[in-house]
């Protein structure tokens, strides 16, 4: 089921509104249907598109954070701005709502100065206002949202285009950011160039395999006789996407098994998995909001808040500065890791990967329907090194040797096409599009869409690649590994 979007009365255009500066939001798409309509696409998809003439493009435009609200009124208002026949007034009422979000009404220009106004924070405001959610949500709604919320089949890719887009889900299919492999196929070869398929592993479990993409690519990357012996399972507390995960598993070669659990509690014997995959879900783990006092005291209001404190003060992290009222603590991905080291074999691996931090406490992100909460990765390197794992940490584009210069399509123009497409019958997936897979993929439409733009992939604006990070893990006590170096084709090998 979509999350629900709490729907926006239009705006009053009066008093204080009126002398408000208007700003568009930039890098707007739009399609030119025919040689007076133009298509603009409401952040809500449940939004009729906009349409409008030369006149409603012109309002558009106008807004450039110089123009107020009540000047766009008296120039506009009255005039018709779309082929529906709705006047300037109907628009300005709108467009600055969250489920329109086309344009921006305020006294300053979000996050600071004029020119150089912060659209990051924008959408954050956006987005609060967007999924009705104030404030912190968690200990309990992230497994609600992903276990209840999301019950129906997901024969498509509209939730992770839409509410939980992925770095893997992103370049799903072949991109030339990633050499012209797909996320999968180069997972694969970056672990394998880790060592970790010599030997190869016997159980491998992938964590919140989304619609399983990841798993059928790795299992392409493999030839069928390295696959014998080699058992994949998929592990997901959302159901309908547990059924998708295993049928592209199938498609990948491998065997198909799934089960239904929750990663803060495998379901799983000690020491009984070789290699575990996790892409994108310690987000989604259960935070806790813990108070200044219960940092200071070490009792906790709850068990979940003394269970929070307890590893705070096992593997003495570090509580530096000057304490806030309360912060946010990552207590699902510490029990997920402290699962890990209970399930993985001696010699066992672990990928994980996930936006977060190095410094400081975790903070929110909002999308449609739920927050998601940062990693703060200082806090879970030493709960590892705690339990007795040895770890590497870089950031994701390291990790997989991305081309940092590739210039991709913004993923907002990728989001607003597919709205375009799905109304004249044209299929369009979302994904990383270099130009030229642009240009495959859309052909004689391209020229009609205006305001595509393009960002280097290792740019922060395009999706923050480097605020993803990866964190390698091994459970030492395997079988030592004969160690070689080659030279032209010949490998002298070394025993330890």
């Amino acid at each position: 089921m979509k999350p629900v979007v709490v729907v926006h009365e239009p705006l009053h255009l009066t008093g204080e509104t009126l002398t408000l500066f208007a700003w568009r939001i930039p890098d707007l798409v739009a399609y030119q249907h025919r040689d007076d309509e133009y298509w603009f696409a409401p952040l809500d998809d449940d939004l009729p598109l906009v349409r409008l003439n030369q006149t409603g493009v012109e309002m558009l435009r106008a807004m450039n954070g110089h123009t107020t609200v009540g000047a766009l009124l008296e120039q506009y208002g009255e005039k018709i701005c779309g082929p529906d026949g709705q006047p300037g007034q109907w628009h300005l009422a709108r467009w600055a709502t969250p489920n329109y979000s086309l344009c921006y009404y305020g006294a300053e220009p979000p996050g600071g100065h004029r020119h150089q106004a912060k659209w990051d924070t924008l959408l954050q405001q956006i987005r609060e206002g967007w999924s009705g959610q104030d404030g912190f949500e968690g200990e309990d709604h992230l497994e609600d949202f992903h276990r209840h919320t999301l019950t129906e089949p997901h024969e498509d890719d509209s939730h992770f285009d839409m509410v939980e887009t992925t770095v893997s889900h992103l370049f799903r299919e072949p991109s030339a950011a990633l050499g012209g492999l797909t996320y999968g196929r180069l997972l694969m070869r970056q672990l394998r160039r880790l060592g970790w398929f010599s030997p190869k592993p016997k159980i491998i479990l992938e964590i919140g395999g989304g619609l399983g993409y990841v798993a059928r690519e790795m299992g392409k990357e493999l030839l069928p006789f390295e696959r014998q012996s080699m058992t994949y399972i998929s592990l997901d507390i959302t159901a309908p996407f547990l059924k998708l995960q295993t049928t592209r598993a199938k498609e990948g070669g491998w065997g198909g098994l799934g089960t239904q659990a929750d990663a803060e509690a495998l379901p799983f014997a000690d020491q009984s998995v070789d290699l575990v995959i996790d892409n994108e879900n310690m987000a989604d783990m259960t935070p806790v909001k813990l108070s200044k006092q219960e940092l200071l005291s070490g009792t906790g209001t709850t068990a979940q808040h003394q269970e929070a404190l307890d590893w705070i003060r096992r593997v003495r992290l570090p509580i530096e500065g000057e304490l806030q009222d309360d912060v946010i603590f990552n207590l699902g991905p510490i029990r997920f890791v402290a699962e890990l080291w209970r399930v993985l074999k001696p010699g066992g691996h672990a990928f994980l990967t996930e936006f977060g931090i190095d410094n400081g406490w975790p903070e929110p992100v909002k999308l449609p329907g739920h927050t998601e909460y940062e990693v703060q990765y200082s806090h879970l390197r030493q709960v590892a090194r705690w339990l007795g794992f040895q770890e590497r940490y870089l950031s994701l584009p390291q990790f997989l040797g991305i081309k940092p210069d590739t210039k991709v399509l913004c993923t907002g123009a990728a989001y607003t096409i597919q709205r375009f497409c799905r109304m004249i019958n044209l299929p369009f997936v979302v994904r990383a599009y270099t130009e030229q897979e642009l240009q495959q993929a859309l052909g004689d439409i391209l020229p009609k869409l205006h305001g595509c733009h393009y960002h280097d992939v290792a740019d922060p604006a395009w999706f923050n690649l480097f605020d993803f990070k990866v964190l390698l893990l091994e459970k030492p006590g395997g079988r030592p590994r004969a160690q070689f170096t080659e030279n032209n084709g010949y490998r002298w090998y070394s025993q330890k």
